[in-house]
């Protein structure tokens, strides 16, 4: 029994192998890049506690949730997965939301602190 590569097999594994190599060089920067995330974090603290930055984060996650959530729905067609997704989706929101809340300084003190927890 003889066992050859045609020629499209052969592309498509040079492809596969290409797609693993620059993965691993991402994975490889990004593991040497994080250490120094860390620690350069508290120098753009104020950035990143401003509430337009959850929107852009939510600008930049939510489209990516319901796409993957849809194509894999294809997939499984599993409707739990996409309630469950769109919890997350929904609390997504619910946290770029919360920062502009105003709380009345006689409401109840457990509205005050869920506020507090979700802002902070």
């Amino acid at each position: 029994m003889e066992t050859t590569a045609t020629q499209a097999t052969f592309i498509t594994h040079k492809r596969i192998d290409k797609v693993g190599v620059i993965a691993s060089v991402l994975c490889a920067i990004h593991c040497a890049l994080t250490p120094l995330l860390l620690i350069a974090l508290p120098a753009f603290g104020k950035s990143w506690s401003h509430p337009a930055t959850h929107w852009g984060m939510a600008l930049i996650v939510i489209p990516i949730a319901v796409f993957m959530m849809l194509k894999s729905y294809k997939k499984h067609h599993r409707k739990v997965v996409l309630y469950i997704g769109s919890l997350g989706i929904l609390c997504i929101i619910v946290g770029a939301i919360l920062p502009y809340v105003e709380t009345s300084p006689g409401s109840d003190t457990t509205s005050n602190l869920v506020a507090s927890a979700a802002v902070g």
